[in-house]
């Protein structure tokens, strides 16, 4: 039998992946979750999350349909605006390859030794985690925010949550995307996909390290 409180989530009216698929076809860019700027949990909910959306009613239901729509063969999930989880729509992956792989001085100044070795690890395919040399979540937190590698957080074993990170090359031969030719016009579409969101400005990587 349903807890009351199980029930009550059920009747609560939500949009479908569709709906979150559709809306970023439109503008290019959706946040995951912001109090402010458009984004997914708001297309399926129809409200602007204050705080985790993990504290709305409908939840798992919630979960559910960002997980089938961050599953789609045309969504890239990777932190771009604002530092926060960003959904990019397929048809600016060209654009973001182009960025990514740059390798501009906002993208590398300043870099540990830490993150070089595993960026270089990647760069070279020999990187592999073992239980001596797990990955540096450190590290990760250094390179992701300038788009210098992809990494996503996934299901691992007993439920926990594990860091999966790979070349953007990696990730592009995998998805067949070529990078486009130009950096500073595939800067400017993503700017302009970014702007769609909303006030307050969409603060994107390579603006703010300039």
């Amino acid at each position: 039998m349903s807890r009351p409180a199980d029930t009550a989530a059920a009747s609560i009216a939500l949009k479908d992946a569709d709906a979150v698929l559709s809306a970023l076809a439109e503008g290019g860019l959706l946040l995951l979750s912001d109090p402010k700027r458009r984004n997914a949990v708001e297309v399926v909910t129809g409200q602007f999350p204050k705080g985790s959306w993990w504290s709305h009613p409908a939840a798992n239901r919630i979960y559910d349909i960002l997980q089938e729509v961050m599953s789609h063969p045309d969504v890239l999930t990777t932190k771009l605006v604002a530092g926060k989880v960003t959904l990019v729509h397929r048809r600016l992956f060209p654009a973001l390859l182009a960025v990514a792989t740059a390798r501009e001085p906002w993208q590398l100044e300043g870099l540990s030794s830490g993150a070089q070795a595993l960026l270089q690890a990647l760069d070279d395919g020999t990187w592999a985690p073992t239980r001596e040399a797990p990955l540096s979540r450190t590290a990760v937190k250094e390179l992701e925010p300038r788009l210098l590698v992809r990494a996503e957080s996934e299901h691992g074993k007993e439920g926990r949550h594990e860091t999966r990170v790979e070349s953007w090359t990696t990730w592009a031969a995998r998805v067949d995307v070529t990078a486009a030719a130009s950096v500073s016009e595939s800067k400017r579409l993503l700017a302009e996909a970014a702007a769609t969101l909303g006030p307050p400005a969409a603060e994107l990587p390579f603006e703010k390290r300039a």
